[in-house]
């Protein structure tokens, strides 16, 4: 007589895959952007698709849907994640504290070329030179929301100067998206060459401070 075993595997019955294991949103966003730049990169904005996104993070389409609307808005989350002016918000001033331009290298200048250490960094600026055209609302609210806060805080830096005496009014103090300009310079040219050496860039920033001392200093 055959006996009848129920615990041995039947032919052609698989085992049943454990449940997915759920992650917080905040990691899953993190995650799909993680992807979906390697995605945008190789392919370009164009011709990624949410598909090519969803398969590089390990995901369904609906799963990366919970999280995004469109591959624009993944464009925009992107944008605000990596492309950033500064690494973080530095602390207010005292009320009583003097703007000078050793406060200006290291409260602007110096958090920029730090910056340009990070890869992640260079990828989103080729990101935008080759697709930002593409998706304008994405560039756009990056720029409103990051861009034009960054260059009113150093407007209000400059006014602050030049009213205590401790900065020279020039061109710089009248239009402040100036004082940026030789660092937008250096992260191209990386962007361009790759990588740049540590004392190029240090090359560049030495550059940088001494001509705001040249225009700025009373």
């Amino acid at each position: 007589m055959i006996r009848n075993d129920i615990s041995a595997a039947s032919p052609g019955v698989s085992e049943p895959c454990p449940p997915r294991r759920r992650l917080p949103a905040v990691t899953r966003v993190t995650q799909i952007l993680d992807a979906a730049l390697h995605v945008f990169s190789d392919k370009g904005f164009a011709s990624a698709r949410l598909d090519d996104i969803a398969a590089a993070t390990g995901l369904s389409k609906g799963g990366v849907y919970t999280h995004f609307a469109s591959k624009e808005e993944i464009f925009g989350a992107l944008l605000k994640r990596l492309v950033q002016p500064v690494p973080a918000a530095p602390e207010p001033l005292a009320d009583d504290e003097p703007v000078t331009v050793d406060l200006l290298v290291s409260r602007v200048v110096e958090p920029m070329y730090q910056s340009f250490g990070d890869a992640s960094v260079l990828q989103a600026v080729r990101l935008l030179l080759a697709d930002g055209s593409r998706a304008p609302q994405a560039f756009g609210q990056w720029h409103q929301t990051m861009f034009e806060p960054h260059i009113a805080d150093v407007a209000c830096l400059l006014q602050r100067g030049v009213q205590q005496g401790t900065l020279r009014n020039s061109a710089i103090t009248r239009e402040p998206r100036l004082i940026l300009s030789p660092g937008i310079h250096a992260m191209l040219d990386c962007v361009v060459r790759g990588a740049a050496a540590p004392d190029a860039m240090s090359a560049w920033e030495r550059l940088h401070v001494a001509m705001l001392r040249e225009l700025l200093t009373p």
